[in-house]
């Protein structure tokens, strides 16, 4: 059996983690978690859980000493930009809290380190697809935490396997965000809105395809970066007629001219009535997409799912839930299971 470390367990990202190394047997499997919003009642059966923060270098010792040995670390907990999370925290968190937990697994001799980056890391690309060797140009707090994360792991080379995957957004079943926003406005067939006419293609992952890769990830040896998203990179307009039609929904798409609502929206962004943040508001009109060739290389590895079929199998989710979310900013959150506050947005729908 081969004991792992999973930070951020209890998350999107690393719930699915959980459940597929136990599907594929041979993990012994421990979650660091500030387990803030977690219900012990919703425990995985068989999974050991430490409440800590990673940027108490006292709470990851102890996960190390109490839990450990560990032959592979997946270091998912992260700070997300949301209008919750100041950007001292957020730079904190992903920097400092990453090389609390690198330099603990080096000093345990830990064999692997797996870490979830982040494209945003590339900014606005002045070149597509992007690649590993794509040039680093951050336009927000989230994106330069995470560029900076990379390089603080770049100094453990030589002493710890470390595999670094710049994720596009990460979607599937229980995926909210401001994917909801949309779902609400389809559901109820409301018009939706686009940056520009919707023809700019945006890449995303389906979390099952993601979590299929990390694993595969804490078997290799050395230092490496990979890209990873979806194949059939399709326009977003394209995505959001699918969903409609799948909805069986009456909701047209319009088109908003790019550079006066870009304008608007970081107006709205300084006032907080916009649930879009810097780079999300600035992105939703252009194209990023990246080059999977050497992940599917070097990893073996394929996504199963295109970008229209994990929006599809969302909704599905979400239909069937909904009603019961929480939201960001409540008591109880998770920044990517619950339901963005809709600011202006909340206007714009009943007028649609």
């Amino acid at each position: 059996m081969k004991r792992v470390l999973i930070t951020g367990g209890v998350g999107f990202v690393g719930e699915q983690l959980i459940k597929y190394l136990l599907s594929i047997g041979g993990n012994e499997i421990v979650i660091f978690d500030k387990l803030e919003h977690h219900d012990p009642k919703n425990n995985i059966k068989g999974v050991a859980y430490f409440k800590g923060n990673i940027l108490s270098r006292e709470d990851v010792g102890k996960v190390f000493k109490i839990n450990g040995p560990f032959s592979a670390v997946y270091h998912l907990a992260s700070a997300m930009p949301n209008k919750e999370v100041a950007d001292d925290l957020m730079w904190e968190t992903n920097v400092l809290g990453t090389l609390n937990l690198v330099s603990e697994a080096v000093r345990n001799k830990v064999n692997s380190f797996v870490f979830t980056s982040s494209n945003v890391t590339y900014g606005i690309p002045k070149n597509l697809p992007v690649t590993e060797q794509t040039p680093l140009i951050p336009l927000e707090m989230y994106g330069k935490s995470k560029e900076q994360a990379e390089k603080e792991l770049a100094k453990f080379k030589g002493k710890i396997n470390i595999q670094i995957f710049r994720c596009p957004v990460i979607t599937g079943i229980g995926r909210l965000g401001l994917q909801a926003i949309l779902y609400e406005f389809i559901s109820e067939s409301k018009n939706v809105y686009m940056l520009g006419d919707g023809s700019n293609k945006y890449q995303f992952a389906d979390v099952t395809d993601v979590v299929v890769a990390l694993e595969k990830a804490s078997h290799i040896e050395g230092f490496d970066i990979y890209t990873i998203g979806a194949d059939e990179v399709i326009t977003l307009a394209e995505i959001y007629k699918r969903v409609i039609k799948f909805a069986n929904s009456t909701s047209k798409l319009v088109a908003l001219p790019i550079a006066p609502a870009l304008f608007i929206l970081s107006i709205l962004d300084k006032i907080n009535m916009s649930p879009l943040g810097v780079y999300q508001y600035t992105m939703m009109g252009r194209s990023i997409y990246a080059d999977t060739t050497k992940i599917k290389k070097k990893l073996n590895w394929k996504p199963k799912k295109t970008n229209a079929d994990t929006f599809i199998d969302n909704y599905k989710w979400y239909i069937e839930n909904k009603g019961s979310f929480t939201q960001i900013g409540s008591g109880d959150f998770s920044a990517n299971r619950s339901v963005p506050k809709m600011g202006i947005l909340k206007l714009i729908k009943m007028f649609s």
